[in-house]
């Protein structure tokens, strides 16, 4: 068996593997963007290794090669390597700034799909112009080639890389550090197998086995977030809770915040449980800003209905409770559409030593005084 023919066979092999996660991540019981998202980067690495099947056919003359064929392959190989990690771009994005909005997501991907636009067409009008002047007298292309193949990718997965990493790495982001490596690992991974196929084995198809590889990896750690995940609000749900607080350590300086929706029954009765959610995703999204203004390490949860936990190693928990409560007014203020009652939350704060054995008590004291604030508001 040829070596080429080998190559498109495992290539073929691999679109099959993520075909079938496709199927997979179709059954999934969740609206999450960051899951659609993720069906289309594994709709793109499918299509990669399709067109990297057809390179190798071409290069073995199962399908005839020539000029032709031969730029077309590259062109379609390069096309969508761009467009691939374009996607992991944006998957990255919306896995380590879980406060991004939809409408963010459509800004950022408008702004990355530019760069894209401008090489398939000067790529596409080289390639028409001077067919002959990217390939050598063995129909192979030139180093140039590899080179506009490869630029776009990089800038992308580098950028992702550091990204990932700075803000896994700040306090208030520790907690899911994990989340943020896996996504980090993807692309050192991309470019040691991308690199060790142009310069050493373009025959061995090392980039397709570590995609593949890192595909499922990521997809296994979806899965278990999605365990661990309120399917609503996209936050931490009760098992989260329970996994921190078995991690936890003596730790001076923490205190639990307890956050109440003023009136939630009062809205599922008069506009309906659609509007209660909406309410209910506003305030997930003010408090995801807002611990990512504090910058201290907070660990926030869906407690259940419409309570939220928060744990925040600071000084200062009124301080917490202000920014907690500008961000609310922020987002109501920039919701869209205009809101026929008026949306608030109630909040209480207890110390807590750090000890899941004592948790519960300051629960229920930041409980109490969350109810106190409730009773003090007009």
């Amino acid at each position: 068996m040829s070596v080429f023919v080998f190559y498109a066979e495992v290539s073929v092999g691999c679109a099959c593997i993520l075909t079938l996660l496709l199927y997979s991540i179709n059954r999934l019981p969740t609206p999450q963007l960051k899951f659609m998202l993720f069906h289309r980067l594994v709709l793109c690495h499918i299509a990669y290794f399709v067109s990297d099947a057809c390179w190798a056919l071409v290069n073995d003359n199962v399908i005839p090669k020539n000029t032709f064929t031969v730029l077309t392959v590259n062109y379609s190989n390069a096309v969508i390597a761009a467009i691939l990690f374009y996607s992991c771009f944006i998957y990255a994005e919306m896995s380590t700034r879980p406060e991004m909005t939809r409408v963010q997501i459509r800004h950022l991907q408008a702004q990355l799909r530019i760069p894209i636009y401008v090489e398939m067409v000067l790529l596409f009008i080289a390639f028409l112009v001077a067919p002959r002047f990217w390939l050598d007298e063995n129909l192979e292309p030139r180093d140039l080639y590899y080179f506009i193949l490869s630029f776009l990718p990089f800038v992308y997965i580098m950028t992702v890389t550091v990204r990932s990493i700075s803000r896994g790495l700040k306090p208030q982001n520790r907690q899911n550090l994990k989340t943020y490596l896996v996504i980090a690992s993807y692309t050192p991974g991309c470019i040691v197998a991308a690199g060790m196929q142009i310069f050493f084995s373009m025959t061995t198809p090392i980039f397709c086995f570590w995609c593949t590889f890192i595909i499922l990896f990521v997809y296994l750690n979806s899965q278990n977030q999605l365990i661990s995940t309120d399917p609503l609000t996209s936050l931490n749900n009760r098992n989260q809770l329970q996994r921190y607080l078995l991690l936890q350590r003596e730790a001076k300086g923490s205190y639990v915040i307890m956050v109440d929706v003023d009136h939630f029954k009062q809205i599922n009765d008069t506009y309906g449980h659609m509007e209660g959610d909406r309410a209910l995703v506003l305030v997930s999204r003010a408090l995801k800003k807002a611990c990512s203004r504090l910058k201290i390490s907070i660990f926030l949860c869906r407690y259940g209905g419409d309570e939220f936990l928060m744990i925040a190693q600071t000084r200062k928990p009124d301080d917490v409770l202000r920014v907690v409560r500008e961000c609310l007014r922020e987002e109501i203020a920039n919701r869209s559409g205009s809101l026929t009652y008026t949306l608030e939350a109630s909040m209480g704060y207890s110390s807590w030593d750090g000890r899941a054995s004592t948790f519960r008590e300051s629960v229920v004291s930041a409980d109490q005084k969350m109810y106190e604030d409730k009773r003090s508001s007009p």
